[in-house]
């Protein structure tokens, strides 16, 4: 008789843990759901990216998964400056390129894309030339790595990808 009423007593708990269980369930799932909603638009809100692991630094990405496009050819390419205190047309002389992360999902697909945009991604190098002077472009290095960062959110945005990963000055004059 005590094992028979031993064996209700294990049946009646296991059944009440299973209800429980499902009480649990049924409060707490719906609540996590809404706060992975609202967690969302909170980052849609404020642009944060949801996907991690996103490289945005060229150097931490291996040298052969990256690709160099020039946007100037071989030659140089001269950009006017904003006009400066003493009034003169300032110019800077160089040459463009972009790296380009060939282990990017959108690589294979946009790649071909960048020589159809040449005239676009000059164009912006041109835009964001015309915002800086002679003096404020040759007063630190801190002002050309906000430039290049400018022109390499822009040209993103143009492809509407980050398989650009950086914007390359060389053989640069200022005058």
């Amino acid at each position: 008789m005590k094992k028979n009423l031993m064996s209700v007593l294990i049946m009646a708990l296991v059944v009440v843990n299973v209800v429980l269980s499902g009480v649990i369930m049924m409060t707490l799932v719906p609540t996590a759901k809404q706060s992975n909603e609202l967690i969302a638009k909170v980052c849609s809100a404020i642009e944060l990216e949801l996907e991690s692991g996103k490289v945005h630094n060229p150097n931490t990405i291996p040298i052969e998964q990256t690709d160099v496009v020039n946007l100037t050819g071989e030659d140089v390419q001269t950009f006017t400056l904003k006009k400066g205190a003493d009034g003169k047309d300032h110019y800077v002389v160089t040459k463009v390129s972009v790296t380009l992360n060939t282990a990017d999902s959108d690589y294979e697909e946009k790649k071909p894309l960048i020589e159809n945009r040449e005239e676009l991604l000059k164009q912006i190098v041109s835009n964001t030339f015309l915002k800086y002077d002679y003096d404020t472009l040759r007063s630190s290095d801190e002002v050309q790595e906000e430039i290049r960062d400018r022109m390499l959110e822009q040209m993103q945005d143009l492809f509407d990808s980050d398989f650009m990963v950086a914007v390359n000055f060389s053989e640069t004059n200022y005058q």
